[in-house]
């Protein structure tokens, strides 16, 4: 299933509800439903409507992105690659499977790597993504798939990618084969399958790992931030990006 299947055309990224400061400085920006969090919890109070403004009511640890060059200003509802408005989605520069691992300082302030782009500048940056990971797996020694092999669920679905390259797939219904490539996506997150990839999985050993590839990865690395900017640089030199928000940089701290 295509990733332009699993998004509306109409879909916004950025809400550009603004949230001040007890002193009415403005802190950051977000959707609505982070907006109403607030105020159902009496954190808040609405400023204005249009745009949805609120005012928090306590003295938060710090001012957010308040006097930083990037998060402040009305972000755009389109794709930073080929600029349409349509089929946007939320794209983390820096994957999820190693964000996930970060200090908390660092996994909390992410607003600077989720970018928009829609579904089919994502779906083709996705292919270079994968090799890059392919690229650090081998770079420290973290398995693709990490503790993933050792459990049922991950033999289920290397049974299933043997009957796509077995000599019995033809007599496989062609809705059965449709089913079959869809588990077997929605369980490594892929967008799209290929029979290079099908047969990787296939010829994997099956070992005990305690660990995913993004823990392995993440503990390996020294410098979180260098870390960070070389997704960023990746994703700037395999997309022409004509319509990057204003302020943002491959160096933002």
């Amino acid at each position: 299933m295509s990733l332009l299947n699993t998004v509306t055309k109409d879909r916004k990224i950025y809400g550009n509800c603004q949230v001040l400061s007890p002193e009415g400085h403005l802190m950051f920006r977000c959707e609505s439903k982070k907006a109403n969090w607030y105020l159902k919890r009496n954190l808040a109070e609405i400023v204005n409507y249009e745009p949805l403004t609120i005012k928090l009511n306590f003295e938060p640890n710090g001012l957010g992105n308040h006097n930083k060059g990037y998060g402040l200003s009305e972000m755009a509802n389109l794709c930073v690659v080929c600029g349409t408005e349509e089929f946007l989605t939320r794209h983390h520069v820096v994957p999820i499977c190693y964000r996930r691992f970060f200090p908390l300082e660092k996994k909390s302030h992410n607003f600077h790597d989720v970018l928009s782009v829609c579904a089919d500048c994502h779906e083709n940056y996705e292919f270079s993504a994968f090799k890059f990971k392919l690229q650090l797996a081998e770079k420290f020694k973290a398995p693709i798939n990490g503790e993933l092999y050792d459990n049922k669920e991950f033999l289920k679905i290397r049974r299933l990618v043997g009957c796509l390259i077995g000599e019995n797939v033809k007599k496989i219904p062609k809705l059965r084969i449709l089913e079959i490539k869809q588990e077997i996506k929605n369980y490594f997150s892929w967008k799209k399958i290929s029979k290079k990839r099908l047969e990787d999985v296939w010829n994997l050993e099956v070992q005990v790992y305690n660990r995913t590839h993004g823990e392995i990865v993440v503990d390996s690395i020294e410098d979180i931030d260098s870390f960070i900017k070389v997704w960023r640089k990746h994703f700037i030199e395999n997309n022409d990006c004509k319509y990057l928000p204003q302020n943002w940089s491959i160096d933002n701290e």
